[in-house]
């Protein structure tokens, strides 16, 4: 009647990009869910999570002056 056998693949192939996006979505909101978890045990003082690392390590950078106006040096 609605001619479902011609538009069979392009409805299955549909739903299936859909679960798909639905699914990742959910795995990305839980993501979220959990890192807003541990910041909130974090500033309460909790063990929440095996990684407790308030920073990265200090990284030393060192500009280097130019040597001359003209450009690098190069024999």
């Amino acid at each position: 009647m609605l001619g479902l056998d011609h538009y069979a693949p392009f409805m299955l192939s549909a739903f299936a990009i859909t679960v798909v996006v639905l699914v990742g979505y959910a795995l990305y909101l839980r993501s979220r869910l959990q890192g807003a978890q541990r910041r909130a045990a974090a500033l309460n003082g909790d063990d929440y999570s095996a990684r407790n690392v308030s920073a990265s390590a200090p990284r030393v950078i060192t500009a280097q002056a130019a040597s001359s106006t003209n450009g690098p040096n190069s024999p």
